[in-house]
């Protein structure tokens, strides 16, 4: 998926797919806004939406292909998956021929917020329990083949847990965690930290192209990280800046 380009002289590689992670407060949204900016350049991505009609087909095609496979694992002892959750399983399996596709065809950055590692974390941490079992380590493999040979770069944001803290505590975005203790806080944290690292070790024994960067938001504003994502992507700033 990677095209090569020329930046202060150095040969690099530039990724065409890109996502970005974090924990809650980390600054996603607020980064994937700023680097919306560059429209020219960079494409911020949504999954398929269940909702969408003109998705339809998308979650018909791989929502099908699946049944077979979650009959095969599922147990009565663990809860059925809930609709939103089969969603974003039939999207793990069909998205990334999707984002390859698109990145043949064009030449943007196409940014993903919320992406395949996003949605791997919630299944294996939040899922049903025969997801997690050895059984299943068969469709994960596959997963992680796919995703491994879409994924380019991972941005991942984080901060100091008691930084994290008070961001979701004072944003007016509401979360599940907002009200809880800080104990409870830190250990959501850490289970989201904890499923990345996880994710992202095996999805680098299934290739040598990924790239991984880890940035400290609390150390820098988002316009700095967007302008050093910017120059790691391969894009140019806007004339004026």
């Amino acid at each position: 998926m990677n095209s090569a380009v020329v930046i202060d002289g150095h040969r690099q590689t530039k990724p065409r797919i890109v996502e970005i992670i974090g924990p809650a407060g980390a600054g996603k949204t607020t980064l994937c806004q700023t680097l919306n900016n560059y429209q020219e350049q960079i494409q911020l991505r949504d999954f398929p939406n269940v909702r969408k009609v003109g998705d339809a087909p998308f979650f018909i095609r791989y929502g099908l292909g699946l049944v077979p496979v979650l009959l095969h694992l599922y147990q009565r002892t663990s809860r059925q998956l809930r609709r939103r959750e089969f969603a974003w399983m039939s999207i793990l399996m069909g998205w990334p021929y999707i984002l390859q596709k698109e990145a043949r065809k064009g030449s943007k950055v196409i940014l993903l917020d919320q992406g395949p590692v996003y949605l791997m974390a919630e299944m294996k941490e939040f899922g049903p329990e025969y997801l997690r079992n050895q059984k299943a380590e068969k469709l994960w493999q596959s997963l992680y083949n796919r995703w491994a040979n879409t994924l380019d770069m991972i941005v991942w944001l984080d901060a100091a847990d008691a930084n994290l803290l008070e961001r979701i505590r004072t944003r007016d975005q509401e979360h599940i965690v907002k009200n809880e203790g800080a104990s409870t806080v830190f250990e959501f944290l850490g289970r989201y930290r904890r499923a990345y690292e996880e994710i992202i070790s095996r999805l680098e024994t299934k290739t040598t192209g990924l790239r991984v960067l880890r940035i400290d938001t609390s150390r820098q504003q988002p316009k700095k990280i967007a302008d050093h994502l910017l120059i790691e992507f391969g894009c140019s700033r806007l004339t004026g800046e």
